[in-house]
């Protein structure tokens, strides 16, 4: 199996020294970001004209992704019922937002970049890596370009964004001061239950056929049980690291083949996109700001396109309501993925998996 290939030891081994590296000097989401540039360095290194690495399985992937899911979906509670009413304007305004996010940032990879429309249409998506990353394989784009730019723009956003309120406010936020979503008070039932979730989710959005069906089948499935107050999984840090790290790095093995040129093209076209859908945030936050019960810095923050656990963290930090700010994101995820799914398969005619 090229999955036991031993080929891979390494590659996983950079990833995790990337990875630790990464925490160390505080890098947001240090796991998956340090995994991708560890294991994607490893790779870029290693191979030749004459020498290819196996090409990784997908469902490594896929089975830490819907543990991803599962513990996004377990942080929310029952108190997402009373605000949603409060923030249905902003919640509606996503979806212009995403539109142009998506748009703009589309002008920017095909007029400037040059890439090709079915990878500039998946690369410039306002979602996040692994949900991005999962739509570009299913419709057949290269998952080279498409990991490239995310990785370049969400690295963008949660760096300059901490670093933007660290001037204004004068002190850390995010996880560069230590604030984590996962907590050390769980047991052995609260990982059971958490894995129990994400493979029954994993299943059910098969089943279902939903896009994204490893990451959203468990999200969802995780959410309902949340806010309906059936179960209350705590988190282990440890277990989101891991998930990172497997994700990361398996993303990274994809960088087989990428050149320096791709590499240069792709750092200029991720800081163009990115500032791009920051200015973009800032805007929907400057008008958004006269008709829902938040401030500009929790819509801005809601409204720039990062992790879903770290702008949520950089929330929990300026004494923001983080679940406002997480359940601007999670919309946020869930359109993008509906709208680049549903648009992809009209305007290139792409067929759904069977």
């Amino acid at each position: 199996m090229a999955t036991l290939d031993s080929r891979y030891l390494p590659i996983f081994a950079f990833g995790l020294i990337g990875g630790f590296c990464a925490y160390l000097i505080g890098v947001p989401m240090p796991f998956m970001l340090g995994g991708i540039f560890g294991a994607a360095s490893f790779v870029l290194w290693y191979e030749r004209d004459d020498k290819r690495l196996p090409k990784l399985s997908r469902w490594v992937r896929l089975v830490f992704m819907s543990i991803i899911g599962a513990m996004i979906g377990t942080r929310f509670s029952p108190e997402l019922l009373t605000l949603l009413p409060q923030f249905w304007i902003s919640g509606l305004a996503l979806i212009p937002f995403i539109l142009l996010a998506h748009g703009g940032s589309y002008a920017i990879m095909r007029g400037l970049g040059g890439y090709d429309k079915l990878d500039a249409y998946f690369a410039a998506l306002p979602g996040g890596i692994i949900d991005s990353a999962a739509l570009a394989e299913e419709a057949g784009a290269d998952l080279r370009i498409v990991t490239a730019q995310h990785f370049i723009r969400i690295i963008l956003v949660v760096a300059s964004v901490p670093l933007l309120f660290l001037f204004i406010e004068g002190e850390a936020v995010g996880s560069a001061a230590g604030q984590t979503m996962a907590t050390v008070d769980y047991d052995i039932v609260d990982i059971t239950l958490l894995v129990a979730v994400a493979m029954v989710g994993l299943l059910a959005g098969q089943l279902t056929r939903l896009p994204v069906s490893h990451m959203l089948g468990p999200l969802l499935l995780a959410l309902a049980l949340s806010v309906g107050g059936v179960v209350e999984i705590d988190v282990p840090p440890w277990l989101g690291h891991a998930a990172q790290y497997m994700v990361g790095t398996a993303l990274g093995a994809q960088f087989s083949g990428v050149s320096r040129r791709l590499l240069i093209r792709g750092l200029g076209m991720g800081l163009l996109a990115g500032s791009y859908m920051l200015g973009l945030a800032a805007t929907f936050a400057i008008i958004l700001v006269q008709y829902v019960p938040a401030d500009f810095g929790a819509l801005f923050i809601s409204f720039a396109a990062g992790g879903l656990a770290e702008m949520s963290l950089i929330a929990l930090s300026l004494n923001f309501n983080p679940v406002v700010v997480a359940i601007h994101h999670l919309v946020r995820i869930l359109m993008t993925v509906w709208f680049g799914n549903f648009l992809s398969r009209r305007v290139f005619k792409l067929v759904p998996e069977k």
